[in-house]
């Protein structure tokens, strides 16, 4: 065939060396200066090489055209188009290789950064979606820790307990969990809580009920189950009588289990 990738590669081989030695005869440089000719029939050879490259960076689809692809025959015509894309590439071979060197770089580093920059949006994507998992596994389970809870009928404090006028302390062999010296005041405070929380029979524990155990004042105790409710440590359940109730969670549970002494 007239078009096969022969043909073609021999009309950009003479078309480059033609351009080559156009672009040697236009040279304005002094005598002593000029390339030999050779020179100038091999840089425009490897100018007239780079062609197809242009073209694809252009999405030009010149070569397939002139080949033909399935269904659709060559066009032989075209092989004058590509010439003239050779000897314009070869005649001006110097400027020509620069800027299509230049281009090619630039797309180079622009898809570097694309590839970077998606990298980064996939690993923050996927680190979004780990710690939207771990919170759904965490409000999963305190949901049914409460639904437990609520389905056993755990014994609850009595409300009584919140009215209750100065009641005495329950006592706690040993010295309170986490009140020992170098540990900051809020955080003792609530392991003092959690503490009271996950001691004795009784599940569910009123806010007074948590301050006589703890040694706080309610407002403290109130303020420490906030914190603590944030941290999903402690949760509230609505009691027999409709008034809250708290009580650890499990990640609670093994909070205090691991803050405990080997």
């Amino acid at each position: 065939m007239p078009t096969d990738l022969l043909v073609i590669t021999e009309v950009m081989l003479l078309s480059g060396a033609l351009g080559g030695l156009v672009n040697g005869f236009l040279s304005e440089a002094p005598e002593t200066a000029r390339l030999a000719w050779w020179k100038h029939v091999v840089i425009g050879i490897t100018a007239a090489f780079m062609v197809p490259l242009f073209l694809a960076m252009i999405s030009a689809d010149l070569i397939d055209k002139i080949r033909g692809t399935a269904g659709q025959a060559g066009n032989p015509v075209l092989l004058l188009n590509l010439a003239g894309f050779c000897l314009v590439a070869a005649v001006s071979s110097r400027a020509f290789i620069g800027s299509l060197t230049e281009r090619l770089m630039r797309e180079v580093r622009d898809a570097r950064a694309q590839a970077d920059a998606a990298t980064a949006t996939a690993e923050q994507a996927r680190q979004r979606a780990t710690d939207a998992t771990e919170a759904a596994l965490t409000a999963q389970s305190d949901a049914e820790t409460a639904q437990a809870l609520a389905r056993a009928q755990v014994a609850e404090e009595p409300a009584s307990v919140d009215t209750a006028e100065d009641p005495a302390p329950r006592q706690r062999s040993g010295p309170p969990s986490g009140a020992g010296l170098g540990t900051p005041p809020a955080l003792a405070q609530e392991k003092l809580v959690l503490l009271a929380l996950t001691e004795g029979d009784v599940a569910l524990r009123t806010v007074a009920g948590l301050a006589q155990d703890s040694r706080l004042d309610e407002a403290t105790v109130f303020t420490v189950l906030g914190h603590l409710q944030q941290k999903a440590w402690a949760l509230p359940l609505a009691g027999s009588d409709g008034r809250p109730r708290w009580f650890a969670t499990a990640a609670g549970r093994a909070q205090m289990r691991v803050a405990e002494p080997a």
